[in-house]
């Protein structure tokens, strides 16, 4: 007689979660209907993504590729991949972007732990630049829980964007732990080290064209 698989229940809040979890077929797909992270063992559920943030979120991509065309810099945006912090630690960040060698990093760790297609595979390396679209009610996760966890992976540039304010900080790692380079609201302008230094005007993020 064969013994049916049993999986574990799919409850957000429910502990003792780890990444290898997720290679369950059933808890993948669970998993990828919905908006989740690993918070240091617990099954989180998201808060939705803000209407608001959305297209400030867009302009800031746009801002930093025309930056990188400009100084014949190359590189990958990724909007809402899982980020391997540790086993029992799966970030959601909003948006990451990746150089090309960090692109092809990421490929040869899937192939040493043969990541095929249909296999879970989050992102492995520190990105190079990483941006959280803060909602309300959820302010401390990315300010405080977040800005711990990133500063600890190694992630260079980490940039806080809250829309409902107007306003973008700007964070860089030094020795361990981030500080804050520059930040601003409604109109202002802000410069950021990242990708060789940019220049951030912040009415570009809130226009309505």
């Amino acid at each position: 007689m064969t013994q049916a698989t049993t999986h574990r229940q799919f409850e957000p809040g429910t502990t003792g979660w780890l990444v290898d979890d997720l290679e369950d077929p059933e808890i993948q797909w669970l998993w990828s209907e919905g908006r989740f992270e690993l918070v240091d063992g617990v099954l989180a559920k998201m808060a939705p993504q803000g209407f608001g943030g959305i297209n400030p979120l867009s302009r800031i991509r746009r801002l930093v590729e025309r930056h990188l065309d400009a100084t014949n810099q190359r590189g990958y945006f990724h909007n809402e991949v899982d980020l391997l912090l540790r086993p029992s630690r799966v970030a959601r960040p909003d948006m990451i972007f990746l150089t090309p060698e960090q692109s092809k990093q990421q490929e040869q760790l899937e192939r040493e732990r043969d990541r095929g297609a249909n296999r879970y595979h989050p992102v492995y390396v520190a990105p190079t630049l990483l941006v959280e679209s803060i909602n309300v009610g959820h302010e401390y996760h990315d300010r405080v829980t977040k800005r711990e966890w990133y500063a600890e992976f190694g992630v260079p540039h980490y940039w806080l964007l809250t829309a409902h304010e107007r306003s973008l900080v700007c964070l860089v790692l030094d020795g361990g732990s981030y500080v804050e380079e520059s930040s601003g609201r409604e109109g202002a302008t802000i410069h950021s080290r990242a990708f060789g230094g940019i220049d951030l005007p912040l009415a570009d993020l809130w226009s309505s064209r």
